[in-house]
């Protein structure tokens, strides 16, 4: 086993504060008025992909419940499962039918991430448990909901809370949250299945044990967002998340939910190991308040990634250097050492946007998921305890005073989400309906998603599921296609749409029309709508091109 003695930076040693950028705001208001730029079907920087009705009809939902709540550092407030694992069919009309129950409560404890295989019909799924080890489980999942268990293996660490595959589809790394403990376990590339036990793991606290206590022995609820709670939960890292940058597949951006800090690591693809650390920075504006920076997640096209932050409630926004990046992964293949980057960070901050009301307590909330919209038009965040859904429109131009802003936020809205405590959330493939995990109601619900303006409404779509935790779209692939890129089934999957200007008329349709008593997409509606926004867009270009004149 891999023991890297690496110390990581303990908060309090040095004082950490962003570069000072000349577009660092606390909001995003306005975007300056400076046209945007756009793209068209069919021109060049058009990257539109359709899906086949086969792969539409075979989507899978795979829904994950908590079983033991003594187990668990934070306190859910719903009703356990029996059953923790769930598999549901997708329907273009937003239904889901439940097709298989699975994972016996006493045997398949508080699963709670699942990640499915960007080619095999695999789907993994991780155990939260802050008194054992937590355990990772790979299923074959087949069309009809049914799933093969083929294999499972420790996670080498406590209250294991993210998994992340590697570009080359070769290793699976885990985030224990309870120890912050970050490991890599190696991957049959052809099946899926795992290839030994944990071979490499990254320590943060060097052996030492844990300053804060578990719940059963006098701890604090990780639920909770007060002075007395944070105290305790803030003295120990923790782990929430690992993202590999999307560009060269080297750097493991960490977020420390515990030290209000993301970590830059060197990801030793080729081993499959965490190697050294390169930086790290606050998560935030630095406020001297608590951020608790959960999840990170890249734009599909900017360099730009955005953080959530769980105590704070707020989204902050980097700008990536792809330079530096490449200079990075150039040395790796080159096996130079990796020390002369310390200190250099691939991240500076631009911008910080609240994900509750302005008036809205921040103590009474805790952020859960973020994600971009395939479109990468839209950030979407959910608020535990305002329980909503907050939207962000990504601005995908300048600013006025020729600034970068470019990937920075500019609200839509907050919808409320049908229930309590949205812990995640998950779009289907189409990117057209919203799923919600409604974690203290026991329901998951389902609402549409305009591809236009961002808004979400109910479908009235509910179905009752004990303490859900997590929903993982499934879009099952033809796994023995002779076909030798990697990449192909899953670009096959999901829509990308050309860029609209942020203030499109409110004259062009905000939502596609569907027919509940079918099972397909309503092809001439979307065919409408897509004449409709293209009219638009060369409506403002027009007005556009006369100002100019």
């Amino acid at each position: 086993m891999f023991n890297n003695t690496q110390r990581m930076v303990p908060y309090g040693d040095r004082i950490l504060e962003h570069q000072v950028t000349s577009i660092l705001t606390s909001d995003a208001s306005s975007d300056g008025h400076s046209p945007a730029t756009r793209s068209f079907a069919g021109s060049q920087d058009a990257d539109v992909r359709v899906i086949d009705e086969e792969f539409v009809d075979q989507q899978l939902f795979f829904v994950t419940s908590y079983s033991d709540f003594d187990k668990l550092a934070h306190g859910p407030r719903g009703h356990t499962a029996k059953h923790t694992l769930r598999v549901y069919r997708f329907f273009t009309d937003g239904s889901l039918v439940l097709l298989h129950m699975a994972g016996e409560g006493s045997n398949v404890i508080n699963p709670a991430f699942s990640r499915f295989h960007p080619r095999l019909n695999v789907v993994y799924t991780c155990t939260e448990n802050i008194e054992e080890n937590g355990q990772i489980l790979a299923y074959e999942i087949h069309g009809d909901g049914s799933l093969t268990e083929i294999g499972h293996v420790d996670a080498g660490g406590l209250s294991t809370c993210y998994l992340t595959i590697d570009r080359e589809q070769r290793h699976l790394i885990a985030v224990n949250y309870w120890d912050s403990s970050l490991v890599v376990i190696p991957l049959c590339k052809e099946t899926g299945e795992f290839m030994g036990p944990v071979q490499s793991i990254y320590d943060p606290r060097q052996g030492k044990a844990m300053l804060a206590a578990a719940k059963s022995h006098g701890g604090v609820n990780h639920s909770m967002n007060d002075e007395s709670t944070i105290a305790q939960r803030q003295v120990d890292p923790h782990s929430h998340a690992l993202v590999l940058d999307p560009f060269e597949g080297c750097v493991a951006y960490v977020p420390d939910l515990g030290k209000d800090l993301i970590r830059e690591f060197w990801y030793n693809k080729k081993e499959g190991k965490i190697g050294c650390e390169f930086n790290v920075l606050p998560s935030g504006m630095s406020t001297g308040k608590p951020d608790g920076p959960r999840y990170f997640a890249f734009h599909p096209k900017f360099n730009v990634g955005y953080v959530v932050n769980e105590l704070s409630s707020t989204v902050a926004v980097f700008s990536i250097d792809r330079e530096l990046l490449s200079e990075i992964s150039h040395a790796a293949s080159l096996g130079l050492p990796m020390d002369k980057f310390k200190g250099r960070s691939t991240l500076k901050l631009i911008q910080s946007i609240k994900t509750v009301p302005s008036a809205f307590p921040t103590t009474l909330n805790t952020c859960g998921r973020i994600c971009v919209h395939n479109s990468g038009r839209f950030v979407i965040v959910s608020n535990r305890g305002h329980e909503s859904i907050a939207i962000f429109r990504v601005k995908q131009g300048c600013g006025s005073r020729g600034k970068a802003m470019r990937g920075t936020l500019a609200q839509v809205g907050f919808f409320h989400t049908r229930g309590e405590t949205p812990r995640h959330f998950q779009f289907d493939h189409s990117g057209q309906f919203l799923i919600v995990a409604n974690q203290d109601s026991d329901t998951i619900a389902v609402f549409s998603f305009s591809l236009t303006s961002g808004e979400i409404k109910y479908t009235g779509n509910e179905y009752h599921v004990p303490s859900p935790n997590f929903i993982c779209c499934c879009p099952m692939v033809d796994r023995y296609s002779d076909d030798d890129d990697d990449n192909q089934a899953y670009e096959k999957v999901g829509y990308t749409f050309p860029a609209i200007e942020d203030n499109v008329s409110s004259s062009v349709p905000t939502t596609v029309v569907f027919d509940p008593t079918k099972k397909k997409l309503d092809s001439q509606s979307e065919l409408e709508l897509a004449r409709q926004e293209i009219a638009e867009l060369k409506k403002q270009l027009s007005q556009i091109s006369e100002r100019e004149a």
